[in-house]
């Protein structure tokens, strides 16, 4: 299903002289990992070693990692570039999938009958197929547009739970978006943060559905929740993450800052991976702000028993930001 460009990266193996590789796959991919080494290494003669840690996505760079082992390359896959120039050499490699997408896009006409203008967005997975959407789509008498890529997301078209901006840029010129790719996180994103409708078209089950008002009001009933919650707290620990593209050491340092000016007390926990195991146990603390992947307060610490909130959330919380503002004007009542 995926294209693990295999060639490619045997070629920039031998152009780069790597005599050690290392490769970072995420969890869909690790199924097919001792396949992709024996196929690299018989193409190129190199050692290759697995890393075992996290890959959750562009930001999530082992690049420490890849210097204690001393390698000369790391082939990133399923990511687009996020980083600039970095110490170890990076080759990122998209797993780009290749399934028949108009089918899809026939079973989505239903749900976006009344639309003029239909914005259209992908996971990096799908970023190639959207031309081909956005044809199927005019044959059937729909105005098209897709976004312009920027520094995070570099295709036209491309979102991330951290970086809707191909969505925004385009929001004011559409009626809704269709989205390509799989899970509900990046759909939910797209719908909170453009406070428009979107269809959810996922290749991996063959689903077309639509991102439904109820599922977005308890979504944001759950995040306005958690800003009430963080309200009552006087003790706060502000997460920063140690991976290179989350990093976000100033942002914690002013959000300690303006904590502190309220005469609550503040303190930054620094760790590469944020798991709720590890937060539980500093229980002084009463609340938590996340300054890494927004992922990470919104679906990804479930176990957490205490409130933890975006960047964005934390500054409603403080007052200096409007609830329409960080919920593109989704209201949880």
């Amino acid at each position: 299903m995926y294209d693990l460009e295999i060639e490619r990266v045997s070629i920039e193996i031998k152009r780069r002289r790597a005599e050690r590789v290392l490769l970072q796959l995420p969890d869909g991919l690790r199924p097919q990992a001792f396949k992709l080494i024996k196929a690299l290494r018989e193409r190129t003669g190199a050692e290759l070693l697995l890393l075992g840690d996290s890959c959750y996505g562009g930001c999530d760079i082992p690049l420490h990692q890849a210097e204690d082992l001393q390698a000369d390359l790391l082939v990133h896959y399923g990511h687009s570039r996020m980083l600039p120039d970095t110490s170890v050499p990076v080759l990122y490699v998209e797993a780009k999938v290749n399934i028949d997408i108009n089918p899809l896009v026939g079973k989505a006409i239903p749900l976006i009958r009344g639309w003029s203008s239909v914005g259209l967005t992908a996971t990096v997975q799908h970023t190639h197929q959207l031309g081909e959407a956005a044809e199927a789509l005019k044959l059937r008498g729909f105005h098209t547009v897709i976004g312009p890529g920027g520094r995070r997301t570099p295709h036209n078209g491309q979102i991330l739970g951290c970086d809707y901006g191909p969505a925004l840029a385009v929001s004011a010129e559409v009626d809704g978006f269709i989205f390509i790719g799989g899970g509900r996180f990046h759909p939910l994103g797209l719908a909170l943060a453009t406070g428009k409708p979107v269809v959810a078209v996922d290749p991996y089950l063959s689903s077309v559905t639509e991102i439904g008002k109820d599922e977005l009001r308890r979504l944001a009933m759950r995040r306005m929740a958690a800003i009430t919650a963080a309200k009552g707290a006087r003790r706060f620990g502000v997460v920063v993450s140690l991976k290179p593209g989350q990093f976000n050491l100033s942002e914690a340092e002013a959000l300690r800052e303006k904590l502190e000016s309220q005469g609550r007390e503040a303190a930054i926990i620094c760790l590469d991976d944020v798991r709720a195991e590890t937060l539980t146990n500093f229980s002084e603390a009463e609340a938590f702000i996340d300054t890494a992947c927004p992922r990470i307060a919104i679906d990804g610490l479930s176990d957490l028993r205490r409130p933890i909130l975006t960047v964005e959330e934390a500054y409603v919380m403080l007052g200096e930001r409007r609830w329409e503002e960080t919920w593109g004007g989704s209201h949880p009542g």
